[in-house]
């Protein structure tokens, strides 16, 4: 009797197998392929003509890239070559094999429509019910742009780059006419009245840098020659860098319902659009909104009291105040333990001086504007301490005219349901980004282009929502 199985790799079968045999009954792939074929995809369908060869349906493609997106495949390249070798792909592709730059191309001319399919995908988690309505956490992360940051330069700096181009270009034509004898050696088989390749791409890097130069105002004073929407951003413990800031809005049970990407590093401007977003929609009021120290700012707090939203958002100084640092001796001359008088419109320094009203100012800096009250002291120049306060004349305060709204938050920060409501946000909010960028490996966009990029965060969130509805249709069926 034979010890093993019989060697069948290169038997025949009589009947065809089922594309539907590929995958068991219960793999995510199926969950995709339910939801994809759900969608309206009319949009996509109608850019294409009854002419020329048959293509594949947009919902195949859509199929691969979702699939992909949520099991870490993104490149082109990648996605065609599992669509030949991966049971899942095979599936999912129903064993056509698209070649990579079929992918890539639909994955770039149809950025739009893959926005509103986030939506969908979504509203799907919704008529699940496994999105909890009334709150949601905010936040934001830092993801690399597909372009090197020695490529962004303010306009001196392409200036300077033109100039050398020119002379570069310059040169070499002097060299090509110099060596007309050996003119074989130098254009080959070509007739010979072709620019040189050198050339070639020095002019069109040259005509990159000029269009650059057009789009230079006071409001991008560097831009990158790879791509232009990129920013320079910092993020934490890392170096400063070429990026986008994506930002998502996340419920309790870690569903994202709303994602976008930014060009700014900071994320204060961003609160509001992302409420928006959510309850756009999803059709639904938010109520509760928690989010870190970057969205915190007077024009937050003012536009989130106007709508009458119950938000936990903490000022720049909250944790020290939490923790009481301003209480050492060596804080002792900070601002927090500077006494404001609201009835007589003064601060009260440690030393028990005044700092008098002195007059309004209205400042802006990167599109926040601030209305302060400017506060100064009148004795400062005859006290003992004035080394440890000021290097000034006298103590100088600013003061924003909305600074009770920091101080109401900070006081429901610090209340003990404050701070049992605002931990939810440690574990709704973080998880997703951490899965992205560190399970999925998403630390870099693939695309280039704010409207690429866009489209391309959206595919990461809409691969992430895809794997929760996995996960809780499991679940339920398991119960």
């Amino acid at each position: 009797m034979a010890k093993f199985k019989q060697n069948r790799q290169s038997h025949v079968m009589l009947l065809p197998p089922s594309i539907d045999d590929f995958i068991p009954e219960s793999h995510f792939a199926r969950v995709v392929s339910s939801i994809v074929d759900k969608l309206n995809t009319n949009s996509i369908e109608n850019k294409y003509s009854h002419l020329g060869q048959n293509t594949y349906h947009p919902k195949i493609l859509l199929k691969i890239l979702f699939y992909g997106y949520a099991t870490g495949s993104r490149s082109g390249r990648k996605l065609a070559g599992l669509c030949e070798v991966d049971c899942a792909f095979m599936y999912l592709s129903q064993m056509y094999r698209p070649d990579f730059r079929t992918i890539n191309d639909f994955r770039k001319n149809n950025a739009f429509e893959i926005e509103g399919f986030f939506v969908d995908v979504v509203k799907v988690c919704a008529g699940l019910g496994m999105v909890k309505v009334g709150a949601i956490s905010i936040d934001g992360s830092k993801i690399r742009a597909n372009a090197s940051a020695k490529r962004t330069k303010d306009r001196q700096g392409y200036e300077k780059w033109l100039e050398k181009l020119e002379g570069e270009i310059k040169q070499i034509l002097k060299e090509a006419d110099e060596v007309d004898a050996k003119e074989d050696d130098l254009y080959g088989d070509n007739r010979g009245d072709e620019l040189p390749k050198e050339i070639r791409k020095k002019h069109a890097l040259k005509e990159k840098i000029e269009e650059i130069l057009k789009d230079f105002d006071d409001r991008n004073p560097k831009i990158n020659l790879t791509d232009p929407d990129a920013n320079f951003m910092k993020a934490p413990k890392s170096a400063i860098d070429t990026a986008y800031n994506g930002q998502i809005a996340v419920t309790d049970n870690q569903i994202i319902v709303a994602a976008d990407v930014s060009k700014s590093a900071n994320d204060r401007g961003e609160l509001s659009k992302m409420i928006e977003q959510t309850e756009d929609g999803l059709d639904i009021e938010i109520n509760q909104i928690l989010a870190d120290s970057g969205y915190s700012s007077c024009d937050n707090y003012e536009y989130l009291a106007r709508r009458e939203k119950d938000a936990y958002i903490p000022d720049q100084y909250f944790e020290k105040v939490k923790q009481k640092a301003y209480e050492d001796e060596k804080n002792k001359y900070h601002l927090e333990n500077f006494i404001f008088d609201k009835q007589n419109s003064c601060y009260i320094c440690p030393e028990g001086k005044t700092l008098k009203y002195h007059k309004k100012r209205i400042t802006k800096q990167a599109k926040i504007k601030r209305n302060q009250a400017i506060y100064k002291g009148n004795d400062c120049l005859n006290c003992k301490v004035k080394h440890l306060c000021t290097k000034s004349k006298q103590r100088t305060i600013s003061r924003d005219l909305r600074e009770d709204l920091v101080l109401a938050m900070r006081e429901k920060l610090l209340s003990s349901e404050g701070q049992q409501i605002y931990r939810r946000r440690l574990y709704t909010v973080e998880p997703p980004f951490a899965h992205l960028k560190y399970n999925l490996g998403y630390k870099t966009f693939l695309l280039r282009s704010i409207k690429k990029v866009r489209a391309e965060f959206k595919l990461m969130c809409i691969g992430y929502n895809l794997r929760k509805i996995w996960s809780f249709k499991t679940t339920v069926a398991a119960a």
